[in-house]
């Protein structure tokens, strides 16, 4: 067959569509934007303008009570803030001063400006109402008191932590019923989301029992009734009575009992005095024939005294040795002795004494 030629394809021609021409002079804003733009508040009208004055290098021991004494010599102190750590609360070497009037807060830079101040140079600039942006008096960092009563700086998170940690452990009778009554609001909402779900939160709820009159008396019958089965759970502590010690003799007479005239008491009495007057006697003849000293007293010593060291004594105490007794027939030839010599003694001439050179 004879080769056939193809037609060629036809070309298409598109209608172009006229483009939209965009002013440049309006601003293009997505939909989002819109709605928060129509939400937010009417921005409040600016006061009047404030100088800042930027310290820096401040010399620790410069806080904001310092600041504020001594940037006073200037003029009118409105704000000021120190900046410090949100960990520990310690100054960080710069801080933010606030004039009534920009002309003063720029005379306050420029003096302290290269100021030497406990050895160390000062470093002050001047913050001119047009570049105030931000928000330089904006902190996180608030002031607290400590148990030891003392002024500490902490973090807002922390300070709101300790706030309702005191608040969980007030036990007061007030506090407990706001802390029941707000946590059963917030299951009665949970119960009106998860309604569609089948959940019912009602069994779960245990209503505070508001305190009256009558509900006081319950709430005292009802301990009373704990009181009571915890009694009988308990095996209670019987106390010996009068009748256990002494037995039967108050209401009945035994027959083992021996009863004891009181004659015979007396006559006991003035035998046991007559035995211990002849014991006193026998005693006494003994002293007279052996005249012995008296044994020494032996002083109790308290724990605490043993325990306590004396001072100029080591570690280790050397047993100090009682005096030895002196016997009866050594002082007996002691006095013999002296009276011996006195008798052969003669006695000195009476004179005046020679005065010595």
């Amino acid at each position: 067959m004879p080769p056939v030629k193809k037609p060629k394809a036809q070309k298409i021609v598109k209608q172009s569509t006229p483009k939209k021409t965009i002013d440049t002079s309006k601003n293009v804003v997505s939909g989002q934007l819109k709605k928060k733009v129509a939400k937010a508040k009417p921005q409040k009208p600016k006061g009047p303008e404030r100088g800042v004055v930027v310290v820096k290098h401040l010399p620790h021991g410069f806080f904001e009570q310092q600041l504020r004494q001594y940037f006073r010599q200037f003029g009118k102190v409105l704000r000021i803030r120190l900046a410090r750590s949100l960990r520990t609360g310690n100054s960080k070497g710069y801080a933010f001063v606030e004039f009534e009037y920009p002309e003063v807060a720029k005379v306050a830079a420029d003096t302290m400006d290269n100021y030497l101040m406990f050895q160390k140079v000062v470093k002050a600039s001047y913050i001119p109402p047009e570049k105030q942006t931000f928000n330089f008096f904006r902190t996180s960092v608030k002031k607290v008191v400590n148990k030891a009563g003392k002024e500490i700086y902490v973090s807002d998170l922390t300070k709101a932590t300790q706030r309702s940690v005191k608040k969980q452990n007030n036990w007061d009778e007030s506090a407990c019923q706001k802390r029941t009554v707000a946590n059963i609001s917030k299951i009665k909402k949970l119960q009106e989301k998860y309604k569609d779900l089948g959940i019912n939160f009602s069994n779960l709820l245990v209503e505070p029992v508001k305190k009256t009159g009558g509900s006081s008396e319950a709430s005292t019958s009802q301990a009373a009734v704990k009181k009571a089965g915890k009694k009988q759970k308990q095996p209670a502590k019987k106390e010996p009575t009068l009748e256990d010690l002494l037995g039967n003799t108050i209401n009945e007479d035994s027959d083992d009992e021996d009863y004891v005239d009181a004659s015979d008491d007396e006559s006991d009495l003035e035998a046991a005095e007559e035995e211990a007057d002849s014991e006193q006697a026998s005693d006494d003849s003994d002293e007279e024939e052996e005249d012995l000293p008296p044994p020494p007293k032996k002083n109790k010593a308290k724990l605490t005294d043993k325990l306590k060291r004396k001072p100029g004594t080591g570690g280790v105490q050397k047993k100090k040795i009682a005096p030895v007794a002196k016997s009866s027939k050594n002082v007996a030839t002691q006095k013999l002795q002296l009276a011996a010599a006195k008798s052969v003694a003669k006695p000195l001439p009476k004179g005046k004494a020679k005065k010595s050179k």
